[in-house]
């Protein structure tokens, strides 16, 4: 009887987030802005690829003649705003989420992040969520888009080690492509195949920040996304 009420409350708690991630994501969308979820283990460049990405979107707006595009970065961690810092030396509003230690970012989190930025409205949104490849994949945070990271000094056999996270994300960037020549262990084939045999509809993506492989062909296909999000 235990584990059934054990059972029961989780899938309470997870239903009034999703309940309210699917109010948000509305909500986002009706004003015009794309809100992308950014997951990965620590240290496989989140920010980094965020601050490439963020460059990237400025400079492609630029090439096109348009102003903007205007933009937001949710930055969550257990502690600290190393991270908040650095995107908002680049220029960008950013708030710092600190979760006091919850390994995952929910709804309500997002909610009272989003409200700090105090009414302020953005082409994109950007969540970079905690450092963890096992709780953010159960939780929907009322992102349009879910992304992960796998830097390639991690090893490509984290799909089989987490595969939740790899099931649920709607794109697979493998950072730090620069280091594949010194990690010939790193099979990217297989990577590839074992992740879209948990995911078929996944878009897989190589990029380096530090060289800029791969940050164009990323940051057109979001530009692509947000451009069916918005006009639907």
């Amino acid at each position: 009887m235990e584990k059934t009420r054990v059972l029961e409350v989780k899938r309470s708690v997870l239903a009034a987030n999703d309940e309210a991630a699917d109010a948000f994501r509305a909500a986002r969308r009706d004003e015009g802005a794309f809100f992308v979820d950014v997951m990965a283990s620590p240290g496989a460049g989140k920010t980094t690829l965020l601050l490439a990405l963020i460059d990237e979107l400025r400079a492609r707006a630029a090439a096109a003649g348009a102003s903007g595009p205007s933009m937001g970065v949710i930055e969550a961690d257990l502690e600290s705003d190393v991270d908040a810092l650095k995107i908002k030396e680049a220029g960008v509003p950013s708030v710092e989420l600190n979760t006091r230690g919850v390994c995952h970012v929910e709804m309500g989190m997002v909610e009272m992040a989003h409200e700090a930025f105090e009414g302020a409205r953005f082409d994109w949104l950007f969540l970079e969520n905690i450092g963890n490849l096992v709780c953010p994949a159960e939780f929907d945070t009322g992102a349009h888009l879910r992304m992960m990271l796998l830097s390639v000094p991690e090893g490509w056999d984290k799909v089989m080690k987490y595969p939740p996270m790899f099931a649920v994300v709607d794109a697979l960037v493998v950072t730090k492509s620069d280091y594949l020549p010194l990690n010939p262990d790193f099979d990217l084939e297989a990577l590839e195949e074992r992740a879209r045999a948990l995911n078929p509809c996944l878009e897989v993506f190589v990029a380096s920040a530090r060289t800029g492989e791969g940050v164009g062909e990323l940051a057109a296909w979001l530009e692509e996304r947000r451009a069916a999000c918005v006009a639907g």
